[in-house]
């Protein structure tokens, strides 16, 4: 009996052997679109932050659901899988972008509603509807097409004017992105590259009080699908900071990084600033009404008005875009208070990286 007692005791005491650890919960988008790579395309639907700012990972499947789970992550079972949404996608580039554009269009994947997104402004013409909506008919209700009016255009302006900067033989009047700098400490500055698309070397010049700032080091419009300028600080007697203004307020920028759709993200122009915004798609292919087709593009509710290209895009320390475009209309109202408007912009991570600069 004492040693049934005994064996008793040592069982009781014994920590059940099965039970599995509790995981971390996974906080950080790389770890979600990691583990979302790992499940692969045809079981997930993309990473997104839902309106009570959760980080979710969208999956085809509750046994999927459940490995997200598993892994710490909050997963939104969903109908359509990444694989499914990126063919729609690759479609509407194809067929249509790379094929011939449809200026004042637009489209992306969107996790948060797991669909592919394509936006109609004004002065697409019947037939060219017509176009997209042949290639999209086969994805059923994988694509959301919506109209929306005004048309998509750079935010440049030609007449000088307010803060931001200039050039004084050629090019637009735009705004400053972000300070950045080489690994031997040289600086730079980005700002849109139709801003500087032109043969011309630019030799570029503060707006306020005239101040030379640089020259145009390199610079795309459309060529690379990209809209970019980097400029190198040679001037004298100048104080580049990490940080952007808007209404008057400093906000530090300590690096880069790509956006994640559904954050919240702000924008500071030469003509207007929009401080409460959010990310609609981080990779959206749009065309302008000159015809220029850019992919992998930055789409924000955010507004812009002329004079506002090149103007930075951020989220808390991070730098995100550099503004490239907006289907804001002339002498709309373009604040913190609107947010009926789509705004584009280049991801600047990509071209620091691209470059070997980083933010700071």
């Amino acid at each position: 009996m004492a040693m049934a007692i005994c064996g008793l005791f040592a069982v009781l005491a014994t920590p059940t052997a099965n039970a599995a650890p509790t995981p971390d919960p996974i906080t950080r988008p790389a770890q979600a679109r990691a583990l979302a790579a790992k499940l692969g395309d045809d079981r997930t639907g993309g990473v997104f932050y839902d309106k009570a700012g959760q980080l979710v990972v969208a999956v085809t499947d509750e046994a999927t659901a459940r490995a997200v789970r598993a892994e710490g992550g909050v997963a939104e079972v969903v109908k359509h899988s990444t694989a499914v949404l990126s063919s729609a996608r690759a479609a509407l580039d194809r067929r249509i972008a790379e094929a011939d554009p449809i200026p004042n269009t637009s489209w992306g994947v969107d996790p948060s509603t797991n669909q592919v997104t394509v936006e109609i402004f004004d002065g697409v013409s019947a037939a060219d509807e017509k176009r997209l909506m042949n290639v999209v008919a086969g994805y059923g209700d994988a694509v959301h097409v919506e109209k929306l009016p005004g048309t998509i255009r750079p935010n440049a302006y030609e007449s000088v004017g307010g803060t931001g900067i200039y050039s004084k033989d050629g090019g637009w009047n735009c705004t400053l992105g972000f300070n950045a700098r080489n690994s031997s400490g040289q600086k730079y500055f980005v700002t849109a590259g139709h801003c500087a698309d032109t043969d011309r070397d630019l030799w570029w010049h503060r707006q306020e009080g005239g101040i030379y700032l640089g020259k145009r080091m390199w610079y795309d419009y459309g060529g690379m699908d990209k809209d970019y300028a980097v400029m190198e600080y040679r001037g004298e007697n100048l104080a580049a900071y990490g940080s952007v203004k808007a209404f008057g307020t400093s906000y530090e920028i300590t690096d880069s990084r790509y956006p994640d759709d559904g954050e919240s993200v702000k924008r500071s122009g030469a003509t207007s600033s929009d401080l409460v915004g959010e990310v609609l798609s981080p990779s959206e292919t749009v065309t302008y009404t000159d015809g220029t087709v850019l992919k992998n593009m930055i789409k924000t509710s955010l507004c812009g008005l002329d004079g506002d290209s090149g103007g930075p895009v951020w989220t808390g320390t991070y730098a995100l875009g550099i503004h490239s475009g907006s289907n804001t209309p002339d002498g709309a109202t373009c604040n913190s208070t609107v947010s009926q408007y789509r705004s584009y912009a280049q991801p600047v991570h990509w071209v620091l990286a691209h470059h070997g600069l980083s933010a700071f």
